[in-house]
């Protein structure tokens, strides 16, 4: 999953329990060009169809703090 979209849903399954699963939407940050997750409550049940998995590599890569932002 190369291509990240703007605005798309993705989900990803609780390490913890695998019956729970957060679902993830990216939005743009014009600020950084990059991309932040905005991620839900775990949600108890299966991903609805149509939501892609989106891997946990990638999502930890998302959430970190983009190192070339300047200071305040």
């Amino acid at each position: 999953m190369n291509n990240l979209e703007h605005g798309k849903v993705y989900y990803s399954k609780c390490p913890d329990n695998p019956e729970y699963f957060r679902s993830i939407r990216l939005s743009f940050n014009p600020y950084t060009q990059g991309y932040s997750p905005q991620i839900s409550n775990p949600v108890l049940g299966v991903p609805p169809e149509g939501l892609e998995e989106i891997s946990p590599v990638l999502l930890q890569r998302l959430m970190k703090v983009p190192q070339n932002t300047p200071p305040f």
